[in-house]
């Protein structure tokens, strides 16, 4: 273990800004109104990115239905768990051995964790992993001959967590080069995959495009980490993430009508047997519905007993997991299983969600959630028309970038038009970036990440509308 990582939390809390020399020291941390971890939380939250998640998928494309979540409302309950885990681990007796002032754990961490909760998914591009699937599937058929196409791994595999990273470090910018300007504590520890996709250490796929490469390694050495090992709040956000989709999504699945209260009881009970864990929730769900009678002074229709029982459902098996999630966070933390945390070699890294003693039961509601709400074939209509949208947008938009210069100068008005689409912001990063390119490689790569930029920052609505819009002036211009 000599290669291991010792985590210091003075690195792992570090409140540094890329764009500052200096980090900003506190004496007295209920002085000010906002610590630096705190400003980040705000950041996100006012950024547009953020605000493109209300119309991106969560479970259910284009959904219309008001009480379904959106890829939004779904970051928001994270990083609501996440927040709530933080405050666990602060009131307990975790941070003992930090040598960090308490009251400056009470603001930072749980804020640290809302802030990475909501901006997890934030560089997810329209129609979800479907979306993802979309890009690197256009990237496969158009590289197929390209003798470089190794080079170009960041688009093979494009992922949305990378995605994220370059929005918040390069994308949302006023200044074109610092993004939003997060400090490396927050910017730690939201890199789910701490890994590029020539070396990933074990990791499914790469969480870091090469275009950020110098901003992460910087970042990793601000925070006593490096590449593949994963900030340990990393964690906690995973198991978040985890628990809300396993139940929430079960929840939006029935509240669709897909399938019922009843369906999901018979699920559980036939991929797990007798659960001990779901029969209490079941009993309490009882005597929570026979107060609901009480208070009413009646019977209550079956449907709303259902819609009642659902609600507690989620609410008591959230509970229950995060509980028994945060306890698992910190037993393993000063446990062997510790060691496990700087795996880099073969095998499944380390996650608290496949490693604690009730994944079966997370894994059940997955299950359950994949065969009625993804499988369901009006779901799976939409998802081949959001990747058939994508493709051919894709075509679209590369067809008007892909002969401009460096400075994306043209005569061609279909070229003018495409160029006049994308962002202020996307178009300066390509700038700066095909200037500072050296070979052709390099610069090709930089007109496939304008394209990847701007159709990953669509959200659904939008997609639509610019498809039916350039639809019929590309077949006038590709003739």
């Amino acid at each position: 273990m000599s290669n291991q990582v010792i985590f210091n939390w003075e690195k792992l809390l570090s409140s540094k800004r890329r764009s500052k020399d200096e980090e900003k020291r506190i004496s007295d941390i209920w002085s000010c109104d906002r610590t630096e971890i705190e400003r980040d939380y705000d950041r996100i939250v006012f950024s547009a990115p953020t605000r493109r998640l209300a119309n991106k998928t969560q479970v259910f494309p284009m959904e219309e239905h008001d009480s379904i979540r959106t890829r939004l409302t779904h970051s928001n309950e994270v990083s609501n768990l996440a927040r709530g885990a933080g405050v666990t681990l602060c009131c307990n007796s975790f941070f003992n051995n930090s040598n960090i002032n308490r009251d400056r754990l009470i603001r930072d961490i749980p804020a640290l964790l809302a802030t990475i909760g909501i901006v997890h998914d934030m560089g997810n591009p329209p129609f979800g992993h479907q979306g993802e699937k979309a890009i690197q599937d256009w990237f496969s058929n158009h590289l197929k001959d390209n003798k470089e196409k190794n080079y170009f791994q960041d688009f093979l595999n494009f992922d949305g967590n990378a995605q994220t990273l370059r929005l918040v470090t390069s994308l949302h910018s006023a200044d074109g080069y610092f993004g939003m300007d997060l400090t490396t504590a927050t910017l730690s520890a939201m890199v789910k995959y701490p890994v590029f996709n020539a070396d990933k250490h074990g990791y499914s796929k790469g969480g870091v495009f090469i275009s950020e490469r110098k901003i992460f390694e910087e970042v990793w050495n601000k925070t006593g980490l490096r590449e593949g090992i994963r900030h340990p709040l990393c964690y906690i956000l995973e198991v978040c993430d985890d628990i809300a989709y396993a139940t929430i999504d079960a929840e939006d699945t029935i509240k669709k009508g897909y399938a019922s209260y009843s369906d999901l009881k018979n699920w559980l009970e036939e991929e797990l047997g007798t659960s001990i864990f779901f029969n209490n929730i079941y009993g309490k769900i009882s005597e929570a519905v026979s107060n609901f009678k009480h208070r009413h002074g009646k019977d209550i229709t079956s449907e709303v007993q259902k819609e009642v029982s659902v609600e507690i459902f989620r609410s008591l098996t959230i509970h229950e997991l995060l509980t028994c999630a945060t306890n698992c966070f910190s037993e393993d933390f000063y446990s062997e299983k510790h060691k496990l945390w700087f795996n880099r070699g073969e095998g499944i890294p380390y996650e608290i969600s496949k490693n604690f003693k009730y994944k079966k039961e997370i894994k059940a509601l997955k299950n359950f959630t994949k065969n009625y709400g993804f499988k369901n074939t009006s779901v799976l209509k939409l998802e081949l028309q959001g990747r058939n949208r994508i493709h051919e947008i894709m075509e679209h938009v590369w067809l008007g970038i892909k002969n401009t210069d460096e400075e994306l100068r043209t005569e061609n008005h279909y070229e003018k038009y495409i160029i006049s689409k994308i962002s202020v912001n996307y178009l300066r990063e390509f700038k700066r970036k095909y200037k500072e390119a050296t070979r052709p490689e390099e610069k090709l790569y930089a007109k496939y990440q304008l394209l990847t930029d701007y159709i990953s920052g669509m959200t659904e609505s939008y997609l639509e509308r610019t498809y039916t819009e350039m639809l019929p002036l590309y077949q006038s211009f590709s003739k």
